[in-house]
């Protein structure tokens, strides 16, 4: 089916005692791919570039496994925070 492309972002929180990694997958702000913003801790940005979905999407089940493996809780809504911490 058509529909316009998404032109928000998508933000969600991972969280462990050292504190926040905030990441962040976004249209690029060129309009030609999508972005994966990742924050971490130390202050440390890194934003990474897709030209597609698919392409950014196996990054992020990259990135995903390899928090919740070095004990990172999430991915989640900032508003959950909370909640993972005490998990």
């Amino acid at each position: 089916f058509d529909r316009p492309a998404d032109t928000t972002g998508v933000v969600c929180f991972f969280s462990r005692a050292e504190g926040v990694i905030r990441c962040e997958v976004r249209p690029a702000r060129d309009g030609a791919g999508y972005e994966l913003v990742i924050d971490r801790p130390d202050s440390a940005v890194q934003v990474e570039r897709f030209s597609g979905a698919e392409e950014l999407n196996k990054r992020w089940v990259d990135v995903e496994g390899r928090l919740l493996r070095q004990g990172w809780r999430g991915p989640a809504p900032r508003q959950h925070l909370k909640h993972l911490s005490l998990s």
